[in-house]
């Protein structure tokens, strides 16, 4: 998850809150395809075959750093 972005670690905690993309492009100001283009660019760095698995990747990592 180090390789993350700052605004890819946004999303993937919003993603790991439980909003769908659609929820986490309103909070974040940006458009749905954006949000999108940001989870196939973390699901690419981090091997993740899901947005499921992306977001529970995202978890143990938090969980593992006191988060």
């Amino acid at each position: 998850m180090s390789k993350l972005t700052q605004r890819e670690r946004e999303v993937v905690q919003l993603l790991g809150q439980g909003m769908r993309p659609t929820q986490i492009a309103e909070r974040l100001c940006v458009s749905h395809s954006t949000v999108k283009t940001h989870i196939a660019n973390m699901r690419d760095k981090t091997g993740a075959t899901s947005t499921l698995e992306l977001a529970v990747q995202a978890a143990r990592v938090g969980a593992s750093n006191g988060k």
